[in-house]
């Protein structure tokens, strides 16, 4: 019946919720290396980053497309799920066949124009192999998370000029691993049942997910507080003293995000959580501001 089928503007919008945009914030940790290095006043630098930033950006809606086109029954079925665009029909299968290669192609033409077209291919790659398999196995799945963010900011850093040193690479991979850890952790404390459905989780796997994460928490802090002691950070900071707030600030905005797992209100992936949280905002401030009173 033509009159039960959705408008143009019902399927913009919907099309426009099938690239999951509030997915797109956590491509921002490809400005991290950037914005580390002292350099912020390199225009062109900027503007490779900001390719970086849309690369990713599309790259992950067209594998978010594929995803929802290999998993129409299940998601139609899942009490959540079901309000998708594709799978409650607000957006017609077709439009989702051809919306998914166009963004690939998008994203991996930036990509090459900014320089960092392996990085991509590595991206999507990995991220395929994520939902495909990898996200179904225990503890591959938390290291394959935590690579994806690493590979996000160590491609941003390259296309933009400025490729992450190895306390920043080291510095990441504990806080992302911990990241990842909470998910699954808020994902398992959410759950009824005794397995975690699609996941290679039990209820007992719990106490050994929380205190990796926790201890990878505080691996991260560990690693800022020994390159804040570094000659490193001497050359690049007038004052480097200052910086020293951000290794507790750091430090109480894992915990805090760990004590809101614990309490059941981890709804969604953390780093989007914290994008809205105001804890994490006033956290991002402080630490901003540090920087500042530092100098470069």
């Amino acid at each position: 019946d033509a009159r039960n089928r959705p408008s143009m503007a019902t399927k913009i919008v919907a099309a426009i919720r099938a690239l999951r945009p509030h997915q797109w914030v956590k491509n921002v940790l490809v400005f991290v290396p950037l914005v580390v290095s002292g350099d912020t006043s390199n225009p062109t630098a900027w503007l490779a980053a900001i390719l970086a930033f849309f690369a990713f950006s599309f790259t992950a809606s067209s594998i978010y497309l594929l995803n929802d086109l290999t998993d129409l029954d299940a998601d139609r079925s899942h009490p959540r799920k079901r309000a998708r665009p594709l799978a409650s029909g607000a957006l017609p299968i077709a439009w989702g066949m051809w919306m998914m290669p166009l963004l690939a192609v998008l994203g991996l033409g930036l990509a090459y124009v900014a320089g960092g077209l392996l990085f991509l291919l590595l991206y999507a790659i990995l991220s395929i192999s994520y939902s495909l398999d990898l996200k179904k196995r225990a503890l591959y799945d938390v290291f394959a998370l935590a690579a994806l963010y690493t590979v996000r900011m160590y491609g941003g850093g390259d296309m933009s000029g400025h490729s992450p040193s190895t306390w920043l690479l080291a510095f990441s991979v504990f806080l992302f691993l911990g990241l990842a850890l909470m998910k699954r952790v808020a994902e398992l404390l959410g759950t009824e049942g005794n397995k975690l459905k699609r996941r290679g989780y039990r209820q007992i796997d719990a106490p050994l997910l929380m205190a990796s994460g926790i201890a990878s928490s505080f691996g991260a802090c560990l690693v800022l507080a020994l390159y804040l002691d570094s000659d490193e950070v001497r050359v690049i900071y007038e004052q480097p003293f200052g910086l020293w707030i951000i290794v507790p600030l750091m430090l109480f905005w894992q915990l805090k995000l760990w004590h809101k797992t614990i309490r059941g209100k981890m709804t969604d992936d953390p780093i989007v959580f914290a994008a809205k949280d105001r804890v994490s905002w006033v956290v991002g401030a402080l630490c901003l501001a540090a920087a500042l009173i530092a100098g470069y």
